[in-house]
């Protein structure tokens, strides 16, 4: 068979996998149209090491390997770990307990017939734990997501990330200048401002990957936020670290430094009011919530919400019912 395509490298993180579910991500994987593919893995768990037969059985139609990891460091070392060793022009990163549509490489490679693409990525649909379908778009959980196309996102996508890891596919020029990646984001996000600051993002409007939601793998700006001290510790101290970090590593963009310059100085005034809160903080707040507004409007009105009531807003909003 003749190949003309450029090669595309699968970038597969493991940990202890559920394997029904790692077997049927694989059969999908290995039923992709597209004809030009490497499969690499890296497993992230020594002690409890992957069954390489799982591979051998389910990965026919192109070449896979392993890497096994001296010890557990968490996805983001492991999916940088991948990108320092694909072969590919592009990259396509891949979760263990997913289901792939058979045309998802194809379709999202067509559009990096534009030289200026850096990006794609895809809708998804939602799965559950026995793979029935429960949500026809991820964004029927995620109320606020906003799928974009085009050029300058860096700073849209700093502010909510609409590109899930497992839904996009990236030049391989574009991934390595994300290394060493930044691990107070989510690999995905960081690739994504990079290749926005470097070129233009395309959205597909195809629900090409189904996602599994279970019980280890929460969805949606609100994880690991239960009450009042983990909202404070994620959404306002976690999130000031974030933005340091990023203006230690974006520092070379003036339009972006500005913007992470602006966040910083309304974290510090939303702590301060957390701990502290006055009518002069409120001015404070709202002068400058140009961005999080949803968050800012909460946080004016937690110290007076009872913490009962602030767990149950938490819960809803989860749920995608706020």
């Amino acid at each position: 068979m003749q190949i003309d395509k450029p090669l595309v490298s699968i970038l597969l993180a493991v940990y202890k996998p559920n394997e029904k579910w790692l077997i049927e991500q694989l059969i999908s994987l290995n039923e992709q149209s597209y004809n030009n593919l490497e499969l690499i893995v890296y497993d992230d768990c020594p002690e409890h090491p992957v069954n390489e037969e799982l591979f051998n059985r389910n990965i026919t139609n192109f070449s896979f390997k392993i890497i096994r990891g001296i010890e557990n460091k968490g996805s983001n070392i492991a999916f940088e770990e991948l990108t320092k060793v694909g072969n590919g022009e592009y990259f396509a990163y891949c979760d263990q307990d997913d289901i792939w549509e058979k045309d998802k490489i194809s379709v999202m490679m067509e559009k990096f017939n534009d030289e200026e693409v850096t990006l794609v990525c895809c809708d998804l649909s939602i799965i559950d734990e026995n793979s029935k379908k429960t949500h026809e778009s991820i964004k029927d959980i995620r109320k606020r997501i906003v799928y974009k196309s085009g050029y300058g996102l860096a700073k849209d996508l700093l502010i909510s990330n609409f590109v899930t890891g497992c839904a996009m596919i990236v030049r391989k020029d574009i991934a390595l200048k994300a290394i060493p990646f930044l691990y107070e984001l989510v690999h995905d996000q960081w690739i994504a401002i990079i290749a926005a600051l470097n070129g233009k993002i395309e959205f597909v409007d195809e629900r090409l990957v189904r996602y599994r939601q279970h019980s280890n793998n929460q969805t949606g700006i609100l994880k690991g936020i239960y009450n009042k001290e983990t909202y404070y510790n994620i959404k306002i101290l976690e999130l000031l670290r974030r933005y340091k970090s990023l203006k230690n590593r974006l520092y070379y963009d003036e339009e972006i430094e500005e913007h992470i310059e602006y966040c910083i100085k309304s974290l510090y005034i939303r702590k301060k009011y957390f701990i502290n809160p006055t009518f002069a903080g409120i001015k404070e707040m709202i002068r400058y919530s140009d961005y999080y507004r949803v968050s800012i409007l909460l946080e004016i009105f937690t110290p007076i919400i009872p913490e009962c009531l602030f767990k149950i807003i938490i819960k809803l909003t989860k749920k995608g019912i706020l």
